[in-house]
């Protein structure tokens, strides 16, 4: 007889465990980065649009392609009967190893940065050729060594006693943490200048083709869309627990430790004379280089410094679990491999793929010639191989599931969605918009190589004037707060309750669902 499938041990566990999954350095290290580049609210704007509009659904259809099936990708994508199936799940094991390979070196770098902001040890030095130094320095194996290690051992331990637990304390912690970095942040004198280039949109941006571009590749990698995770999380999730609710409480729940890092990053720095750097450094050096300066510079950086990659490591590690975890499930599910086994093996491949990765950072040249491996690794898996496998686990629900695929998805809801919208929805909007956003990615990385003529405008940033606190910028601030941090406290509070509630009706020896 088959062993049951593991689940999620409480509903509150398993949204920490989700919201886990998509928090990381996509929010905390990218989104700052492209925010800062494409003018703040301009990106920002795209980035919600693209969100609520295509995201989520991308999101609920990966829980219904795993939970329906209870099967890693490879085994989601034979069982609907999709053609090629097990060649297109493949992608969602293979294509995480990628992303890890070189996600975990960075994670590497964030867990040094702990100690070396506790230690104040890049204080008083220039902070640029101080993580130029570090990348070619001994220190990175140890710390490459003890990151694989951290999220192999907690995978071993499996979906209750593993992912759930630890995601249950780091996931709290990670907000609480940022939450006191960003009202130092906003705090500090000068800060309105960041908050008003963070929060003002401008139209220039807005009308960017290659802001869109941007933001949809942020919205599925922030999410973990596209990577097998969610998929394989899917499969985790009870049939009692409704998918509409749940992902509009993660996807709040992840987009708003994305706001909030903005603000702990750019009122900071507009403050302490560094706003001039946010929308032109390379995405690493915005975190690795630029805020150190800028910890130096705040009274007590010392801790906040530290404060700021303990709750970034923290976020590191819990999507880097996530994107080891559909090696893993595949090895369980189809060569019968037990967890802590398999949880090894990965392990230990992934540590020897991070390997080049960490010895371009031995190169002579600057820090773009010791991250040129990693940067072009990122924009093969960010802008292209992840749509694309997201892309297909809707095209598996919208079509091959048919109608099983919607009753999945409202199975136990709250709210149901009605089929007739919904599903037009899915089947065409969602792939549309998103297939020509890729068209359009892989024609700009195209042109950027050198493989093909120009052909779209390359992108001049949106620029940037300080004017003082506008009025759109005290709405824009407004819309956020009840948007996001509301609708996540307020979907969260509906989870907790749910959950007390079970409890109780288990207390008293009454078995209904919720």
């Amino acid at each position: 007889m088959a062993k049951a499938r593991e689940t999620w041990e409480s509903h509150w566990g398993m949204i920490a465990a989700m919201i886990g999954t998509a928090i990381g350095l996509g929010n905390i290290w990218r989104f700052p980065y492209l925010c800062g580049k494409y003018g703040g609210a301009s990106f920002l704007i795209p980035y919600i649009i693209l969100l609520l509009g295509v995201a989520i659904f991308a999101m609920m259809c990966e829980w219904v392609l795993g939970r329906h099936t209870k099967r890693d990708p490879l085994g989601a994508f034979e069982k609907i009967k999709f053609p090629f199936g097990r060649d297109i799940g493949a992608w969602g094991v293979i294509g995480p190893f990628f992303l890890y390979s070189y996600y975990i070196v960075i994670t590497s770098w964030v867990i040094f940065f702990v100690f070396a902001s506790l230690e104040g040890l890049y204080f008083g030095k220039d902070t640029e050729a101080y993580f130029a130094l570090f990348l070619g320095s001994k220190w990175i194996f140890l710390v490459h060594f003890l990151a694989v290690c951290l999220t192999s051992g907690i995978l071993a331990l499996g979906v209750r006693k593993g992912i759930e637990r630890a995601c249950k304390i780091m996931i709290p912690a990670l907000f609480v943490l940022l939450i006191i970095v960003a009202i130092r942040s906003v705090t500090l004198p000068g800060a309105w200048e960041g908050i008003e280039f963070y929060m003002r949109p401008r139209w220039a941006g807005l009308l960017d083709p290659e802001t869109w571009i941007a933001a949809l590749g942020q919205v599925f990698f922030t999410l973990s869309l596209g990577m097998g995770a969610m998929l394989i999380y899917g499969s985790y999730m009870k049939d009692e627990w409704g998918i509409p609710q749940n992902a509009l409480a993660v996807t709040l729940g992840n987009t708003s430790a994305s706001i909030l890092a903005g603000f702990a990053i750019f009122p900071a720095a507009f403050a302490l004379g560094f706003g001039n750097v946010i929308g032109k450094a390379e995405s690493i050096g915005l975190t690795f280089f630029v805020l150190p300066k800028v910890f130096e510079a705040m009274p007590g950086g010392h801790l906040f410094g530290g404060m700021f990659f303990i709750l970034l490591a923290f976020g590191a590690i819990s999507s880097a679990i996530s994107i080891q975890e559909p090696a893993i499930a595949w090895l369980k599910d189809e060569v019968g491999w037990p967890r802590k086994k398999s949880a090894l093996i990965t392990g230990a491949i992934l540590w020897v793929m991070g390997f080049p990765f960490i010895l371009n950072g031995f190169v002579k040249g600057g820090i773009g010639a010791k991250l040129a491996l990693l940067s072009k690794m990122d924009t093969i898996i960010g802008q292209l191989a992840i749509p694309v496998f997201g892309i297909l686990a809707i095209i598996a629900v919208g079509y091959f599931m048919g109608n099983r695929g919607f009753d999945e998805m409202n199975k136990n809801a709250r709210v149901k969605l009605s089929h007739t919208p919904i599903r037009f929805w899915i089947r065409a909007v969602v792939p549309i918009f998103v297939g020509l956003l890729f068209i359009l990615s892989l024609i700009k990385i195209l042109q950027s190589n050198g493989v093909m003529p120009v052909i779209l405008p390359v992108s001049q940033g949106a620029g940037f004037t300080s004017i003082g606190i506008t009025p759109i910028t005290i709405v824009m601030m407004a819309l956020i707060a009840i948007l996001f941090w509301g609708g996540f406290i307020y979907f969260t509070a509906r989870v907790l309750i749910v959950e007390r509630d079970k409890q109780r009706r288990v207390a008293r020896g009454l078995h209904h669902s919720d």
